[in-house]
């Protein structure tokens, strides 16, 4: 095997490239990620890994620009290495009276996306909401009040946002009914209304670079059959159910956008560790799973939905963790993702929108450097086989098969791997030691790219600091 080793000591121009400089915004893509099997791909047939952030503002107007969120947050995210953003949107506010589409507010979320496409960030364009409606418990209205239907009855008890879900006969009264697909005041179906504003939605996006699809809703509750899920999982809600209601959605996108991947989820129980039965709803062969860890005192969040995915033969996607800012908990959970070859989505502790709570965008501190700030292989020239990073240490390893993940064909001679190195990593600079492939980056550079030695078949990396 081939050895290549060089050295890098940050003196002058290097420690400026290493800690000051701003990389220059990336091109627009021309072509939408794709993936095989549960690895995303780019159209060079490389694994792509995203490590990204959720950005969904609970508060009217609903958009991240009235937030605060601008041209030098994008910047940030992209300098520390985030290259996706979920980006969640109300269907309150895209909806706001049935069959009547404000699309001035879709139009702000377009804009955000367009602002992150120009730093090189995809965007998994998200229909949020927690609990439905404020109505029935929830902390904000992600879903609109005329598709709330409760039946009268009664909230209480309301012990708030997320216990609702399990106590109050008010909130599991409305999803019986957005299940059952009761008629809206129109006369037209909750679902069929969903699935029309989802293609409205998708639509504005189709032509967009950077869109890496669409998550297409956010963690749906199963209603009053929620005793069911525990402790073995839901597969009659999610097999007859919650599939044929994300179905409608899927189809209803693929009508204006043949391309992006659809991203479903499973019931809101698999956050907390109960195993995933959630099949690919149409067996569309663009789709992926988007699927939350928040488990408590089990490890089977990542590896459920990364095994479901792997089943189905659709891209798999941690597109929420965190929620706290106990960084050895962030750093147990970020570890545990590059144990799995993981593509992750970190949801920072003030995008919990509670009452006396204010949004900010996730950025500078928001970040838990370097609990979340960590290198990674944005894109391999093969199959991965493991990585990972030691924050005591700053060393990080990785090892990856030369050839194309799916089909198993080679690389045209110089397809290059990059790997993100964070500047607070590695602030007085880095040393790789690569056997079976040639550094082509610049020295210091952030983004170190290899090229694997022609003939090998397994390239394995080592950056440590000096």
């Amino acid at each position: 095997m081939a050895l290549v080793s060089s050295t890098v000591r940050c003196l002058g121009s290097v420690l400026l490239l290493l800690g000051l400089s701003t990389p220059a915004a990336a091109a627009p893509a021309d072509s939408p990620l794709g993936h095989a099997g549960r690895w995303l791909t780019d159209d060079q047939g490389r694994v792509v890994t995203l490590h990204g952030v959720n950005m969904v503002y609970k508060k009217p107007p609903y958009f991240p620009a009235a937030g605060g969120f601008g041209e030098q947050d994008a910047r940030f995210l992209a300098e520390n290495g985030f290259n996706a953003v979920r980006l969640g949107f109300a269907w309150n506010a895209v909806e706001p009276r049935p069959g009547v589409y404000d699309d001035a507010y879709i139009e702000q979320i377009r804009q955000t996306q367009q602002l992150l496409a120009r730093h090189g960030i995809h965007s998994l364009v998200d229909s949020h909401q927690d609990a439905f409606n404020e109505k029935v418990g929830a902390s904000w209205s992600g879903f609109p009040d005329w598709a709330t239907i409760s039946d009268g009855f009664p909230l209480a008890p309301n012990p708030g946002f997320p216990l609702v879900y399990f106590t109050s006969p008010a909130q599991n009264q409305t999803w019986a009914n957005f299940w059952r697909d009761r008629t809206a005041s129109d006369g037209v179906g909750l679902q069929e209304h969903y699935a029309a504003m989802w293609a409205h939605v998708a639509q504005r996006f189709a032509d967009q670079p950077y869109v890496l699809g669409y998550d297409l809703i956010n963690e749906p509750w199963p209603g009053w059959d929620y005793p069911t899920c525990f402790p073995n999982g839901c597969p009659r809600f999610e097999g007859d159910v919650l599939a044929p209601f994300e179905a409608k959605a899927m189809k209803a996108i693929r009508r204006v956008d043949q391309e992006h991947l659809l991203f479903f989820e499973p019931s809101l129980t698999n956050d907390f560790g109960t195993p995933d039965w959630m099949p690919n709803p149409t067996g569309d062969p663009k789709a992926g799973m988007s699927f939350h860890d928040y488990c408590v005192g089990v490890d089977t969040c990542v590896a459920n939905g990364l095994d479901r995915s792997a089943k189905d033969g659709v891209a798999g996607v941690v597109t929420e963790f965190g929620a706290t800012k106990d960084a050895a908990r962030l750093t147990r959970l970020t570890d545990r993702f590059d144990e799995n070859l993981a593509s992750w989505m970190f949801w920072s502790e003030p995008q919990n929108q509670t009452p006396g709570h204010p949004q900010e965008p996730p950025t500078g501190p928001n970040l838990m450097d370097p609990a979340v700030v960590r290198p990674y292989p944005r894109a391999v020239a093969g199959t991965p086989q493991q990585w990972g990073y030691d924050t005591a240490t700053g060393t990080f390893t990785l090892r990856y098969g030369t050839r194309r993940a799916g089909s198993g064909a080679p690389f045209a001679p110089g397809a290059r791997t990059e790997v993100f190195l964070p500047p607070s990593a590695y602030p007085d600079g880095y040393r790789v030691e690569a056997r079976g492939a040639e550094v082509v980056s610049a020295p210091g550079a952030r983004l170190l790219q290899l090229t694997a030695v022609p003939g090998q078949d397994t390239v394995q990396v080592a950056v440590t600091r000096p």
